[in-house]
């Protein structure tokens, strides 16, 4: 599956405080993959990622220190580390000196609690979201891109547009949502068409 974007809920805010109290932002992802993780933290090139285990029912966090360095005594885990039910390895991204905000990896077992129900679409409002999210607007003088790169009538966009707003997957100004993007995640092809 999939990264998941995640809206900042109070239950996603929360599990964020848990792992890092003095995080205020608003970017949240759920990798569910079940893949090792690779916890290896210090500075590079002016970024770096800090990663922090907390257990879902007693809230306890595990902050992990700097590793990774022949001055910290290398990886603390080189094969990564999996993440076992009932867990979360949260992990906060600077990546040239901007946060990127949390990724959130879970145990597929776990994994359910924090799914999204699926969206199904119809052919056209997976066209529209998927040239929403592919595609600037506007750009070197032209105007309506994402309409023209559809392949769509004028008629079918609008039709779709106004239904992916009514189910809140674009925004009144026509802009993709958190939950619009786990929508084309879920309804697309492995290879990407846009």
């Amino acid at each position: 599956m999939p990264i998941i974007y995640l809206d900042a809920t109070p239950e996603v805010k929360s599990m964020a405080h848990m792992a890092f109290p003095g995080y205020t932002g608003r970017k949240f992802k759920l990798d569910n993959s079940g893949r090792p993780v690779n916890v290896t933290s210090y500075w590079d090139g002016g970024s770096r990622d800090y990663y922090s285990a907390v257990n879902l029912s007693t809230g306890t966090r595990i902050d992990v220190p700097q590793n990774g360095t022949p001055f910290d005594g290398g990886p603390v885990a080189p094969d990564g580390v999996t993440v076992p039910p009932g867990y979360v390895i949260a992990m906060r991204s600077i990546f040239g000196g901007e946060d990127m905000g949390l990724t959130f990896y879970v145990n597929p077992e776990t994994a359910t609690q924090f799914l999204p129900a699926p969206d199904v679409l119809t052919e056209d409002e997976l066209n529209v979201l998927g040239c929403t999210r592919s595609y600037k607007n506007t750009y070197g003088g032209m105007t309506d891109i994402r309409f023209h790169k559809s392949g769509l009538t004028r008629d079918a966009w609008d039709t779709a547009s106004d239904a992916l707003k009514s189910r809140k997957l674009l925004n009144k100004a026509g802009a993709i949502t958190t939950s619009g993007r786990n929508a084309v995640n879920q309804n697309s092809a492995p290879i990407n068409r846009w």
